[in-house]
């Protein structure tokens, strides 16, 4: 099992895709951490009606501190295993709120 912190992302020019895996209902709102080469991370909502894919869009956009519609799932919308595009995100903007939390 790695956690190395390349092995959950990959940055293309402006855009970077992470491989996330969501825990719904948890009691607050979190990123755990690296595991299983995907962030982990906990949504306080339950995994009906997309409510915790919005869940996880808003908390993104709050933690990188940028705009709901520049996050998409991108794969995964059904299950616990998602992509999710981050546009227009430096490199740099992106590995400083990261290296926090690895």
């Amino acid at each position: 099992m790695s956690n190395d912190i390349n092995d959950y992302f990959k940055i293309t020019e402006n855009d970077i895709v992470i491989k996330v895996k969501i825990v719904p209902g948890a009691s607050k709102n979190k990123i755990v951490g690296v595991y299983n080469n995907a962030l982990k991370i906990s949504i306080t909502a339950p995994p009906v009606e997309g409510k915790a894919n919005k869940e996880c869009i808003a908390y993104f956009a709050k933690y990188f501190n940028i705009a709901k519609s520049k996050i998409e799932i991108i794969s995964g919308k059904t299950g616990k295993n998602k992509l999710i595009k981050i546009y227009n995100i430096s490199q740099k903007e992106f590995l400083d709120k990261i290296e926090k939390i690895s």
